[in-house]
């Protein structure tokens, strides 16, 4: 049930809005990031305005990520429709676990400029999201529901593609630098380069980000002295564009990235010399030929993945299993594609393209306990490593105005377990430029990790989990595009769930294929403005259970662990004059549950809901300089979103950015 809170505030929104819907003003001062006539290119990749694409898509343009510019990525996209990250209120560094629309972490996919990113040597594969700050990304697509007819694995519950920072402005020398220093000690600061010629355009920047910490695990008493964990972050982004041909351009990027950080023992455990490194490069190469009728473009991308844990013990804690400990996780993953969009006269596209992912990855652990050393088996990079080919192709029809039916189908083969197929089908209908009507009835997969078939827990006879996805809504907007609203219904099935059974598996348990999990939900969003007034808010309800069989009967169980019901999240920004914006956020999360292990047991806990409100203020002082402050978390709420680890309490940050 939703909670007093935030029925209150919900329909105080709801309030609000209204004036913001009744008014057509062309002409506000406020930042008009809200307009649907802004093109995305991850729905299919094909560009297409928002306005007339039936897939559910929100773009965060550069003034939207400016206005956030204090804050983490993970904590910007927990801010959106659909989106739980858990993690993103704890101290830097802590994993941020994605949930969209309730799939389990592993289930989204993260782009970099279009190439998927990910770790081959993670239990789940998934991509941290600490390694890039908001100062490296120009743009932020959230695509719902399943793609993996264009994305191929991973795409079961949605994708999340991150442009990175191109060249800024015309002239061929342009500076910006940025600086941000808030509570915790938590410094920012970001400098770079970019220019444009008539050929050329290019940035190059440095990112240095810095924060003394708290303690991420809870100390019940306060009497326990547990240190603070810091976090240390280096990354440089480098992009380059060049137009061979009027037709050919070569792009370039390359992305070094690296973070340290203190960690703790565990839930209500500190750890004083317990450290964690995580390093992310890659380096990508794409050609680009455009022609009268459409494009053809070559991608190819290569990263390299590396996380160390050490334990040097030398402040060995009461009750601590181990003296010395350090772990290796280690993976490539090479990326290659080729697609082609054609435009087929006035009534439709059509996209055809095929890409092949390559992985592999070495692992090695060792521990000294008062019993001595063990050495798990190493895993090597030789004999853990997959291979996937996929082939799609993609019709976009519109027969007649307002009536647009795309048609999709993925052939997908495995090194190890075979083929896919996936399908996506989406008719939506555009009905006097002002009301959309869309449904989407789509199939995604996701293939085993290799971490889930190669290490002592692996399980090399895995099968990958297969979704299908239903999805409906509608969206009415002003002639002008400056007030919006968006309803959607989802619900999601996926069969072959992979899992980790720790009960009656010897020694230590294993990955096997579950049964199936069923997830469904509500997405209400909305955004409009009156005069100098911005308003936006979302409301994402959500359930979801697992069923197994339990001595020949099905069984069916909640499985949204750490995943509320109830999400709220509402901000009003006011212009106050051309030069200065003031900003307020409200954030609501239900109660959750989640799942605490306790030496040889494990235990269900409820965790209380909680709403947080966060204050911005930006002034222009030149054309050139910005200052902005933030204070989130503005009544210190007390709440916690992983049981026995620490969030944040009421923190401040101030900056500034120039551009020359």
């Amino acid at each position: 049930m939703m909670s007093k809170t935030s029925t209150s505030l919900a329909a105080c929104l709801a309030a609000l809005c209204l004036p913001a819907w009744a008014q057509d003003n062309p002409n506000s001062s406020v930042e008009r990031s809200l307009q649907l006539d802004a093109v995305t290119v991850t729905a299919n990749r094909i560009e297409q305005k928002l306005s007339q694409t039936g897939k559910v898509v929100t773009v965060l343009s550069d003034s939207v990520l400016q206005r956030y510019a204090t804050q983490s990525v993970s904590e910007l996209l927990s801010r959106q429709a659909g989106l739980q990250i858990v993690g993103a209120n704890g101290p830097l560094g802590t994993n941020p676990d994605i949930y969209l629309r309730g799939a389990s972490a592993g289930n989204t996919l993260i782009l970099l400029d279009g190439l998927p990113v990910y770790d081959p040597s993670g239990s789940a594969n998934t991509f941290d999201l600490n390694l890039l700050t908001v100062g490296e990304c120009d743009r932020i697509e959230i695509l719902r529901g399943a793609q993996s007819t264009t994305y191929g694995s991973d795409a079961v519950a949605g994708v999340i593609n991150i442009f990175t920072r191109k060249a800024q402005g015309r002239k061929p020398v342009g500076v910006t630098a940025s600086l941000n220093y808030g509570t915790y000690n938590t410094f920012r600061g970001t400098v770079g380069v970019s220019g444009q010629t008539e050929k050329l355009s290019y940035n190059v920047q440095y990112t240095r980000l810095s924060s003394a910490g708290f303690s991420a695990a809870t100390d019940t008493t306060g009497t326990r002295n547990f240190d603070n964990d810091g976090y240390w972050q280096n990354a440089v982004l480098a992009n380059l564009n060049l137009q061979l041909t009027p037709k050919l351009t070569l792009k370039l990027r390359g992305l070094t990235t690296a973070y340290r950080t203190d960690l703790d023992a565990g839930a209500f455990a500190d750890e004083k010399d317990f450290s964690y490194r995580n390093e992310f490069k890659q380096a990508a190469v794409g050609l680009e030929y455009i022609h009268q009728r459409g494009r053809l473009v070559l991608n190819y991308g290569l990263s390299d993945s590396r996380r160390t844990y050490k334990n040097d013990s030398t402040a060995i804690e009461s009750g601590a299993f181990e003296n010395y400990s350090y772990q290796a996780y280690g993976g490539l993953a090479h990326y290659v594609e080729v697609y082609h969009t054609l435009k087929l006269n006035t009534w439709g596209e059509l996209l055809t393209g095929a890409d092949y992912r390559f992985s592999n990855t070495d692992q090695s652990y060792l521990s000294i306990s008062e019993y001595g050393p063990y050495q798990s088996p190493p895993i090597g990079a030789d004999t853990a490593r997959i291979g996937q080919l996929g082939v799609y192709a993609t019709g976009i029809v519109t027969p007649y105005k307002g009536l647009s039916i795309e048609l999709g189908g993925r052939y997908n083969r495995n090194s190890l377990y075979g083929n896919v197929v996936t399908y996506s089908f989406n008719p939506s209908y555009l009905l006097a430029d002002q009301i959309k009507l869309f449904v989407n009835l789509s199939s995604g997969f996701r293939a085993p990790t290799l971490y889930q078939l190669f290490s002592p827990y692996g399980n090399k006879a895995l099968k990958p989990e297969r979704s299908r996805t239903f999805e409906a809504g509608g969206q009415v907007f002003t002639k002008n595009r400056n007030a919006w609203l968006r309803v959607v219904y989802f619900d999601r099935q996926i069969q072959d769930v992979l899992f980790f059974e720790s009960l009656n598996v010897d020694p230590y348990g294993r990955y096997i294929n579950f049964d199936r999990q069923h997830d469904h939900g509500w997405e209400f969003e909305a955004q409009g403005q009156f005069n100098r007034l911005l308003l936006t808010t979302n409301l994402t309800w959500l359930d979801g259970a697992i069923t197994t069989q339990v001595e020949g009967r099905d069984t069916t169980y909640n499985n949204l662990f750490r995943r509320p019901r109830v999400q709220l999240n509402a901000s009003a920004g006011y212009q106050i004059t051309p030069r200065l914006l003031v900003n307020a956020t409200v954030r609501t999360i239900g109660s959750r549950t989640d799942r605490f292990f306790g030496g040889v047991s494990t235990s269900n806990v409820t965790l209380a809901g909680y709403t947080t409100v966060d204050l911005y203020a930006e002034g222009k002082l030149t054309s050139q300089l910005r200052v902005y402050a933030d204070v989130r978390n503005l009544f210190n709420e007390k709440y916690v979103d992983i049981y026995g680890y620490n969030t944040r309490g009421r923190n401040a940050m101030v900056g500034l950015r120039f551009t020359w």
